[in-house]
């Protein structure tokens, strides 16, 4: 159950209301929304990578065959044993067992895929946070995960066509999830600054969980503010901070080097991504990277987004834009921005 933090939650979801318009939740994330925080409210944060992450980015090959087909033509035929190794083993109360079976297997593929692609070894020197229950699911005997390889996948596109050498200072990332990948971020750049801009339940559970697993960083937790000189010496003093979408326009212009959005831009509405693209470009001086799906059907709010709908300000020059690794039905694109 929740414990005396749900203030907080209740704290996050009367500010957004009281935000700008565009930035409420679309039918499809007030949908998805009220589930996780059921969830929530039930399970806890202890369980929440059994439950609401399973919302994010976490698949069985029920869910995605397509990712499936990837990593099996990928997967060497002396690896098969340890991939299907305790499939049939794991236990939960929310999941059947070949869905159960099918995670373990596809969570085991693409760890082994993304350890043959990792040129930083980042794999091998993090490892996957208790916090939150993740599913027992080993390789080699150390715990395993769909998100932490995803993100590990994701900071290679990142930064791989960035100058040699460079360290971001500032890193601003829009519907993190819980935090996957500002865990990696934060792992491999020590004096990194990293901002989270989300909405609730997701704003609340990557706020505890990162407050956790980076025990004594300082925090600008969520709190909410009329303009930047309020906040101004507490948020530069703060390794990590959490932001409503419509207080991450009063943060100052070109104040993050590096903008990140995985999976979330495609289930909006035009009005909310041209809104968004347009923050982003206000706020970025150096790159922006995002990752959607080629083609994303949102019933809920009866809107199709391809991959060609956002409107991409003229200023900005495109480095890549091609199918993602492994979630073969997404595109990832990285910009430069002057």
């Amino acid at each position: 159950m929740l414990n005396d933090s749900s203030a907080t939650l209740e704290r996050m979801f009367a500010a957004l209301d009281k935000g700008d318009e565009v930035f409420r939740p679309s039918a499809f994330w007030q949908t998805i929304n009220a589930r996780n925080v059921a969830d929530l409210r039930e399970s806890g944060l202890d369980n929440f990578k059994r439950t609401l992450a399973r919302t994010y980015f976490t698949f069985t090959f029920f869910t995605d065959s397509a990712q499936f087909r990837f990593l099996a033509r990928r997967t060497k035929l002396r690896d098969w044993p340890a991939v299907l190794s305790g499939a049939l083993s794991l236990r939960d109360d929310q999941l059947s067992l070949p869905s159960l079976a099918s995670l373990s297997i596809l969570t085991k593929m693409l760890w082994l895929y993304t350890l043959r692609r990792d040129s930083g070894a980042l794999l091998q020197n993090i490892s996957e946070p208790a916090y939150g229950s993740p599913f027992d699911i080993r390789v080699a005997g150390k715990l395993v995960s769909q998100d932490l390889a995803n993100s590990v996948l994701e900071f290679q596109s990142i930064c791989s066509d960035m100058a040699p050498g460079f360290e971001p200072r500032r890193v601003v990332e829009l519907g993190a999830g819980y935090g996957r990948n500002a865990f990696v971020f934060l792992n491999v750049f020590p004096k990194l600054k990293y901002a989270i801009v989300d909405i609730p339940p997701a704003l609340y559970v990557s706020q505890q969980y990162l407050r956790a697993v980076f025990e004594g960083e300082k925090i600008f937790a969520f709190r909410e503010f009329e303009n930047y000189a309020e906040i101004a010496e507490e948020y530069e003093a703060s390794r990590l901070a959490f932001l409503l979408p419509h207080q991450a326009r009063l943060l100052p212009a070109k104040s993050c080097d590096v903008f990140v959005n995985i999976s979330s831009l495609h289930e909006m509405l035009p009005k909310q991504i041209a809104a968004y693209l347009e923050l982003v470009d206000r706020l970025t001086s150096g790159w922006f990277y995002m990752k959607q799906w080629k083609a994303s059907r949102n019933i809920f709010d009866g809107v199709v987004i391809r991959e060609d709908d956002y409107p991409i300000p003229q200023t900005w020059r495109q480095v890549y834009k091609r199918p993602a690794a492994v979630q073969t039905k997404f595109f990832e694109a990285l910009y430069r921005i002057p």
